[in-house]
């Protein structure tokens, strides 16, 4: 068994991933870490969670402001982490890589953790080999912090690997969107979209689950995207 903290355990996606952890089969819930709770509802910070727990995995689902100092914490207790919290610079990727190599422990940092979005961008990248004029359209409700998102981002570090060029990103910020994102490739008198559509937030949780079984068998150092562990 599998014994999880989450951090970020309130929110609007750390909720329903604890939730879930309930009904797994392999996984525990080890605590809840958010600055609201205290006490038997759970912990105000990763290190007193740490601490407290004998946890086996941390999953950080907080801000970009905290994510990669929660990180950094728990690599250095020697627990591999999932970081799905997006906005993390490539300064403060790679201070996470150093980081757990020197440690001897895996993260995986994971832009998106719907399943059809890691297929969009596969795809994506695949195209990009063909059609070289490519842009990307992200849609996020207006409590996203970071823009563009790092799904778009990861897209755009794909297309560009695969063709040499780097798509243009539009965001767009506006009520009733959880996460869309169309990748629109271009040639003549044709186009190609890939759209990736989220309803909910529950869209999110059977990949969150999935890094969490397969974070602990890959190499140390940090991964990203959860297309390494989705074959």
């Amino acid at each position: 068994m599998t014994r999880v903290l989450v951090s970020g355990a309130t929110g609007k996606l750390g909720a329903p991933i604890a939730a879930a952890l309930a009904d797994a089969d392999d996984l525990t819930l080890a605590g809840r870490v958010a600055r609201s709770l205290t006490g038997q509802d759970g912990f105000s910070t990763v290190a007193e969670a740490l601490a407290a727990t004998q946890a086996d995995v941390l999953l950080d689902v907080t801000s970009p402001a905290v994510g990669e100092a929660h990180t950094l914490t728990a690599i250095a207790a020697g627990l591999p982490v999932v970081l799905g919290t997006t906005g993390l610079d490539k300064a403060g990727e790679e201070r996470i890589h150093a980081a757990a190599i020197a440690a001897d422990v895996p993260v995986l940092y994971v832009p998106n953790f719907a399943i059809t979005a890691v297929l969009m961008m596969r795809f994506a990248a695949e195209a990009a080999k063909v059609l070289d004029q490519c842009a990307i359209v992200e849609e996020h409700n207006p409590a996203k912090v970071d823009r563009p998102s790092g799904t778009a981002l990861r897209t755009a570090d794909l297309v560009e690997a695969a063709s040499g060029t780097r798509p243009e990103i539009s965001s767009i910020r506006i009520e009733g969107v959880v996460a869309n994102q169309s990748v629109i490739f271009g040639a003549g008198a044709q186009t190609l979209e890939l759209r990736n559509v989220t309803l909910s937030r529950e869209a999110f949780v059977p990949g969150a689950l999935l890094a969490l079984r397969r974070v602990a068998a890959l190499t140390p150092g940090l991964h990203v995207g959860l297309e390494q562990i989705l074959d």
